[in-house]
């Protein structure tokens, strides 16, 4: 299961890498929202996520996953995220840290909520 949650983040983070927005909508589940602080928006519904996903320049994204908790038909991975992007004129590139809750559904994990906040500078 925790190498299963791993893939499903390497494969997230090259979907967005790569605008791929027929991958991304297998990953997220229906109900899926993005809580960000510095990044795409505060609060953005799967919908939104994945029309402004076609518009976000990526030039490289690296995840790498800390931690993977399994609490049943729920879990929760916590990662770093290394994002060189900008959306339009903003500017994404940073390093964040991403806590993904999923939940098991037509046979396989589906992100429901990505809480991501931008680290600052060094």
């Amino acid at each position: 299961m925790t190498d299963e949650l791993r893939q499903l983040e390497e494969e997230w983070a090259a979907a967005i890498e790569r605008r791929d927005v027929a991958a991304a909508e297998s990953i997220l589940a229906e109900d899926f929202t993005l809580s960000s602080t510095g990044g795409v928006g505060d609060h953005v519904s799967r919908e939104r996520w994945l029309a402004v996903l076609e518009q976000i320049e990526s030039r490289s994204l690296t995840c790498t996953v800390d931690e993977v908790r399994n609490y049943g038909e729920i879990a929760v991975v916590m990662a770093r995220l290394r994002w060189d992007a900008t959306l339009g004129d903003r500017n994404l590139t940073g390093d964040y840290t991403v806590t993904d809750v999923f939940r098991r559904a037509n046979g396989g994990w589906r992100a429901a909520w990505r809480i991501s906040v931008r680290l600052p500078s060094a």
